[in-house]
């Protein structure tokens, strides 16, 4: 299957695409899909700590910085360690195990927010210079799903609230697998134990290991009709996705 350009088109540049994708160097092949704001520490480190296992080596040297940029000793991502021709090969190959985690549309969008926005991260900087606003200026919840609803290229500015469904290229990956982040431990354990051929699949809970939690229920819970059908106007694709991945998982039990 010819893959060029159209899964160029799901993103603003092939960087981009590149940053999204993790293969492995050595071991079974697979190919993941990372997807900002559905698990993806998480899954990063669960692959990491498996390949280390394989080389008898320790976790310790597992932490945010080096989920966020895999050692290329372990994991090649981003235009330094991949080319185009070696991902689109590894998407063709069907020996390739390749898959993704997707998460609930809402609790995805609000966690981006109550992650990026209201933490005051450098995505907001960028959000607000996209707006013409002042960097520091406030924003509520409803004001960003608006927003979110009314301005596609707003969607775009950054990958932690762009659509998943774009993210993951899921119309045109022919994935072997789809994890709901609902069911992370589930996903996780289908995962290794596809991959790396163990019983007793060892599996990451980076909320634990690197405290990484996000804090977004309340805002969830406070929310309006108005923003539910902002969110649903802004990300109506990925929610037709994840019926569409529920209703596979669902079958598949």
């Amino acid at each position: 299957m010819d893959y060029r350009p159209r899964i160029l088109d799901n993103y603003p540049n092939q960087r981009h695409f590149l940053q999204l994708v993790n293969i492995p160097v050595f071991g079974a092949p697979f190919l993941y899909m990372k997807n900002h704001k559905a698990a993806c520490t998480t899954v990063l480190a669960t692959l990491m700590a498996n390949l280390l296992d394989q080389k008898g080596e320790g976790t310790g040297s597992i932490d945010m910085n080096t989920v966020h940029t895999p050692p290329n000793t372990l994991l090649l991502t981003g235009p330094r360690g991949l080319k185009m021709a070696q991902v689109l090969e590894a998407l063709a190959d069907r020996r390739v195990y390749r898959f993704t985690i997707i998460r609930e549309p809402v609790a995805r969008t609000v966690s981006s927010f109550a992650d990026k926005i209201v933490k005051g991260d450098k995505q907001k900087t960028k959000l607000m210079r996209y707006l013409k606003r002042p960097v520091n200026s406030d924003m509520s919840l409803s004001q960003f799903l608006d927003i979110m609803a009314q301005d596609p290229g707003a969607r775009d500015v950054d990958r932690h609230w762009r659509s998943q469904r774009l993210e993951v290229s899921y119309d045109f990956i022919n994935y072997d697998f789809v994890g709901d982040m609902a069911d992370l431990d589930g996903a996780l354990n289908r995962i290794v134990r596809h991959i790396f051929k163990v019983d007793r699949p060892q599996v990451q809970d980076t909320r634990t290991s690197l405290g990484h939690k996000s804090k977004s229920a309340e805002l969830i819970e406070g929310m309006t009709p108005s923003d539910r059908r902002n969110i649903e106007t802004a990300f109506g694709p990925d929610f037709e996705m994840y019926h569409d991945v529920r209703q596979k998982l669902s079958q598949a039990a």
